[in-house]
């Protein structure tokens, strides 16, 4: 079995989740769309590579077939964001639900990329990491198990028009959301004819 040098950042990660307390116990509300994070870690072989305690739960793919998986297609399809998109009437609240075994961020970016694994972001085609996910005291680590408030639509962290999350751990791992203002609260339609200054931005 491979093992890849991102152990130690593994480590270092699950570290600061465990000092910094980032599981959030509140339960959703009636109402709040759930995206959920899911992967299919077997705790066996992925803790042997990695380090106890690296997968949690019951998952059935090795440490090898992931890996093999990322080298066949650059991608491990049971490591996903449910739904990967989603369209949302400003105002609607998110929840955030990590129903994998293993740690996962859920992190807006400007622009799709990797993570701060280089391993994986090699193996999964993400060379460039997105630059947010290597702005570590932004990122917030959701542990397995844990779910918490995500953004409300239209607000700053999720805008009306389209915004990109993604794990910057398994940075295929990918949510693209679009927010629309509802028709019962936007404003006056904007002037349709040739003559509008506002023509050309």
């Amino acid at each position: 079995m491979r093992r890849f040098s991102y152990r130690s950042v593994v480590w270092t990660m699950f570290t600061a989740v465990a000092f910094l307390s980032l599981a959030v116990g509140a339960g959703a509300v009636q109402g709040d769309k759930k995206i959920r994070l899911l992967d299919d870690c077997d705790p066996a072989t992925f803790n042997a590579a990695l380090g106890d305690g690296a997968c949690v739960g019951n998952g059935h793919t090795t440490f090898d077939e992931f890996i093999a998986e990322l080298l066949a297609t650059q991608d491990a399809h049971a490591w996903r964001n449910q739904p990967s998109q989603m369209h949302l009437n400003a105002g609607r609240p998110t929840f955030i639900e990590n129903r994998g075994g293993e740690v996962h961020t859920f992190t807006p970016v400007a622009n799709f990329g990797g993570g701060f694994v280089n391993e994986l972001n090699g193996i999964s085609g993400n060379p460039v990491p997105a630059p947010e996910c290597l702005n570590f005291g932004s990122i917030v680590f959701i542990p397995p198990g844990a779910s918490e408030a995500g953004p409300t639509a239209g607000s700053a962290e999720m805008p009306v028009g389209t915004t990109k999350f993604q794990c910057c751990i398994h940075p295929w791992m990918r949510t693209v959301v679009e927010v629309d203002v509802p028709p019962g609260l936007a404003g006056p339609a904007s002037p349709t004819n040739g003559n509008s200054a506002h023509d050309h931005h």
